[in-house]
């Protein structure tokens, strides 16, 4: 187990920098959950859009009530009734909706064709709409119960029009399933692990095969009495413990950081996210391996991992939810290891009972995941055979050529 010692012996030199970058991507982690979390949150919080009235109607008690009833529900910004003052305010967003009333808009109002009031929303504000929508109840109740009972004082209907408009409903959620659900922040954590993982991996794999490469070591192990094939499986193995304590080290993070989130956690969900996260761990091992053939010095190792980590991550649904990816997209990252990562984890964490046993889906999102796996590791394995092959038989022309 000389080249197994060896490999530990290399990253013990190289622990201060890989520690470095350890706790760079272990915060970047947790700050990319947190960041994410806050802006994928699923929390209702109602809109005040800011509005305008122009009265040129007077002071109707129809006009009056439409008045208090955007102001329950949204910010009056008061300005000048001139046509350059309304055009700046639309311009720079000043407000996000301009009601016009014309004159004689309350005489015509229970009529067959009553005037229509004049608005103007922000483009592409959807506070502005919602703002021509609230408009929009009031008018219609209003105008509805006038017609009904014609004989109805106006200021009464106002008044109950914005009381029944002001009802509330009190919305209670309750947990039917088997399963409690996983929490946003975590799903994210998990979510943001491959791309940590992925990187954290082929850094320290790198490291290592790297010195490995050089041509001067190379040439000396060719010389030595061990083989190809324990040499490297002797890699091989230190490849597997080291991914291994890269998962164990990410997953040990995400108890500390979210141990509230896991005290309510169904345990069931817990074991199928962190089996997940392991199958991951087996492609991304892979990943570094094979890379780490073409990494001949420390000088690119930083930008290949980085390529290679944020391209898949991009293209896998890690930063960008997949439900956002266009159809082309979608098509490409199917290719990608890092997208069927994804899949498993999002059908784990929609799983609310087991009665059914585990979604077959995420059974075979991990059968992909560990084909990927074997797929990249058998090429790597062949790549560094071949590799070693051209080595010796530009070392035996070398030889002749010295006879």
């Amino acid at each position: 187990m000389r080249v197994f010692k060896a490999c530990f012996q290399i990253m013990s030199r190289k622990m201060g920098a890989l520690a470095i970058y350890v706790v760079i991507f272990m915060a970047l982690s947790v700050l990319l959950t947190d960041m994410s979390a806050q802006q994928l949150s699923t929390d209702f919080t109602a809109e005040k859009p800011t509005f305008t009235i122009i009265d040129r109607d007077g002071d109707t008690p129809i006009t009056q009530g439409l008045r208090r009833y955007l102001s329950q529900n949204g910010t009056e910004v008061p300005l000048k009734d001139e046509i350059q003052v309304l055009q700046d305010a639309t311009f720079y967003r000043a407000s996000d909706y301009i009601v016009i009333i014309p004159q004689g808009f309350a005489a015509s109002f229970l009529t067959a064709a009553p005037l229509q009031l004049q608005t103007v929303t922000t483009p592409n504000s959807a506070r502005g709409y919602y703002a021509d929508s609230l408009a929009s109840q009031y008018l219609q109740m209003v105008r509805s119960s006038l017609l009904a009972d014609p004989g109805a004082d106006p200021a009464q209907v106002v008044e109950t029009a914005i009381s029944d408009l002001g009802q509330h409903v009190q919305v209670t959620t309750r947990q039917f399933g088997e399963a409690q659900p996983v929490s946003e922040s975590y799903h994210i954590f998990f979510r943001m692990q491959s791309y940590i993982l992925m990187v954290m991996v082929m850094l320290c794999l790198s490291t290592v095969t790297i010195a490995f490469g050089r041509p001067d070591l190379r040439r000396r192990n060719l010389c030595s009495p061990m083989n190809a094939g324990r040499l490297n499986g002797q890699l091989s193995l230190y490849s597997l413990i080291i991914s291994l304590f890269c998962w164990l080290l990410l997953t040990l993070l995400g108890f500390v950081v979210y141990r509230c989130d896991l005290a309510v956690l169904d345990m069931r969900l817990l074991g199928l996210m962190l089996l997940n996260a392991l199958v991951f761990t087996l492609v991304a091992m892979a990943i570094s391996m094979l890379a780490g053939i073409f990494m001949k010095s420390p000088n690119t190792q930083n930008a290949v991992a980085n390529f290679v980590s944020l391209g898949l991550s991009f293209l896998g649904g890690v930063f960008v939810p997949l439900e956002y990816l266009g159809q082309g997209m979608l098509a490409v990252a199917h290719f990608t290891p890092t997208y069927w990562y994804s899949v498993a984890l999002n059908r784990i964490c929609k799983i609310s009972s087991f009665s059914g046993g585990v979604p077959v889906e995420i059974w075979q999102a991990m059968g992909v995941q560990l084909g990927f796996a074997a797929a990249l590791l058998c090429i790597a394995l062949v790549m560094a055979k071949y590799a070693g092959r051209s080595e010796r038989a530009l070392q035996q022309s070398h030889t002749e050529l010295q006879n």
